[in-house]
């Protein structure tokens, strides 16, 4: 049965717009139960967490410390899965009756994960029980040193570990560990944290706190991880709590950020809430954003809140004269002969923004790209990579130039004397080669992968009413979007543009249309060297993903252009 069929197929079963079943079968679900499942979920969706290893050790180590009455020091990442994931384990272990403590490491003063130094500051602190989250399965050196100082240690992590053994913490959550048979190895830090606190609830004879659900969506939805079955249902239920969150801090983003009422959608978090409360720690401490977290006051909210905004400013002007210095060296070096992976270096580069600059690179030439930041003598690098290409594979095989080093596939980080770049940007590219990456995409236009072609009337459920439903009714019932099902993306061919105009920051506003079909507003961002293209030809295909605009307490469809030729 050609593709087509099997579309029209479940366009009529399930009565969704033909558009929406092609879609679906471009994404690989092909019969009405996989389309089902995948709207509605299924109870068996939300494993047990008796069912990760360790799980037992863990809660019997947590119980121990409740029964002696002592103090636990949480110790996270600074990104926001390490955030949330500090913020659910404070308030799980507040409900249950065991006091805390939180540390983040500034990524400036620190560095990435659990130190030596922080270990030292937590023990004067008086630290005798640490948990480490969204980090330590790599700190063997440093778990040991704490181990030594006499303090007793649990890991929750989701990273992969080094391949020079585990630490010698006394309980392990990881669900990357060899042995570990838990059927969900996708969570990320919240995520484990998430099962750790339901056990320990289920072990005091408590509800499921679904109530933290807000906070597993969040980092579950920044730190790209899979949508499996077990993070779509966290996921999906967690963004719907946001709308009416019991926690301050979450209350007042949501306010500020969404329209009342409105659904919130992976790309909201991706695009709107990930970057504000990742932006203090980018540009210094991250301490800022989880104090709105972990906010109880509704009167405190708000001056929280606008400290974030003026971080997130700052960390916006940087960002921006990074990416034209990155994407200048890349051109210069490179012109029209990118190779397969990038890495990119400068002199002193805010080592905040790398990632996000790098992860703009990799979209811009849709290659897996390292930008990396020298001082002293010291390369510190943020990796992002782009379908087929696993960064965590590169990086393990040329451990031995690091100082540290850690992350996943998609997303990595590390640490390495200077001089040593060139050895390893060899190395990366026989990786690469290794893996059977080539930097050659399938099926793109200007670099941006799409889903399927469409003829823009479509996007209508009746193509005579534009006031009426629209695909992305359909579409807000398949969220969350992220990780490995990314938000729609279309192809549409013979554009025609109306009412263009630049704003200011090189976007482009305009409407479209196509064979007769009704003009719909669209902005690209970014796109302003376009320009001269469309006014030579008025005619062009756009790459676009279809979202809401919300003007004057209404909402309609607008195309977010991702490229235009």
């Amino acid at each position: 049965m050609t593709e087509d069929l099997v579309a029209s197929t479940l366009s009529m079963e399930l009565g969704i717009p033909h558009l929406v079943a092609r879609f679906l079968v471009s994404r690989g679900y092909k019969s009405v139960g996989e389309v089902q499942k995948l709207m509605a979920g299924s109870a068996d969706d939300v494993l047990s967490p008796w069912l990760m290893l360790g799980m037992d050790r863990a809660i019997q180590w947590i119980m121990d410390v409740r029964e002696r009455k002592e103090k636990v020091f949480i110790f996270g990442d600074y990104d926001l899965d390490g955030m949330t994931s500090v913020t659910l384990l404070t308030r799980g272990l507040q409900e249950a009756g065991i006091e805390s403590e939180w540390r983040l490491p500034s990524r400036f003063g620190d560095g990435y994960g659990l130190s030596m130094s922080a270990v030292d500051e937590m023990f004067k602190s008086g630290a005798r029980n640490v948990i480490t989250v969204d980090t330590g399965i790599t700190a063997n050196g440093e778990i040991a040193y704490a181990k030594e100082l006499g303090m007793a240690v649990m890991v929750i992590d989701h990273h992969q570990p080094s391949g020079d053994g585990l630490p010698p913490c006394d309980v392990l959550l990881d669900p990357h560990q060899v042995g570990d048979t838990y059927p969900n190895p996708e969570l990320c830090g919240v995520g484990v944290s998430y099962k750790f606190i339901c056990a320990l609830f289920e072990k005091l004879g408590k509800p499921v706190p679904e109530k933290y659900l807000d906070l597993v969506a969040l980092g579950t939805l920044a730190d790209l991880v899979g949508m499996t079955p077990e993070n779509r249902a966290f996921t999906k239920a967690g963004l719907r709590r946001l709308q009416n969150s019991e926690w301050p801090g979450l209350q007042a983003l949501y306010n500020s950020l969404q329209k009342p009422g409105s659904l919130v959608g992976g790309i909201d978090v991706m695009y709107k809430f990930a970057p504000l409360l990742n932006a203090p720690g980018r540009m210094e401490r991250p301490d800022p954003a989880l104090k709105l977290l972990l906010c109880e006051n509704k009167a405190d909210a708000p001056t929280l809140l606008s400290e974030l905004k003026d971080w997130n400013a700052r960390r916006k002007q940087k960002e921006a004269e990074i990416t034209d210095m990155a994407m200048e060296q890349v051109q210069n070096i490179y012109g029209e002969n990118i190779p397969p992976v990038l890495l990119v270096a400068g002199e002193n580069w805010h080592v905040g923004v790398i990632g996000i600059v790098s992860a703009k690179l990799a979209q811009e030439f849709n290659r897996p790209t390292a930008v990396l930041s020298v001082m002293e003598g010291m390369a510190h690098a943020s990796a992002r990579a782009v379908p087929g290409f696993n960064w965590h594979k590169a990086l393990f095989e040329s451990r031995d130039l690091f100082d540290r080093w850690g992350g996943h596939a998609n997303a990595a980080g590390f640490s390495l004397p200077a001089g040593k770049i060139q050895e390893l940007q060899g190395r990366i590219l026989v990786s690469a080669k290794e893996q059977g990456y080539t930097g050659e995409v399938p099926r793109e236009t200007g670099g941006q992968n799409y889903d399927i072609q469409v003829a823009l009337g479509e996007l209508l459920v009746d193509p005579t009413n534009k006031n009426g439903a629209t695909v992305l009714d359909y579409f807000d019932k398949m969220e969350p979007f992220s990780g490995n099902f990314p938000y729609p993306v279309f192809r549409a061919e013979n554009v025609k543009v109306h009412r263009l105009r630049e704003l200011r920051g090189g976007h482009l506003q305009m409407e479209v249309s196509q064979a007769g079909s009704p003009a719909f507003s669209a902005i690209a961002f970014g796109l302003r060297k376009c320009k001269a293209l469309i006014g030579k030809s008025h005619r062009v295909t756009i790459v676009f993903e279809p979202t809401w605009n919300y003007y004057n307490g209404r909402r309609s469809l607008q195309l977010c252009i991702k490229s235009i030729e």
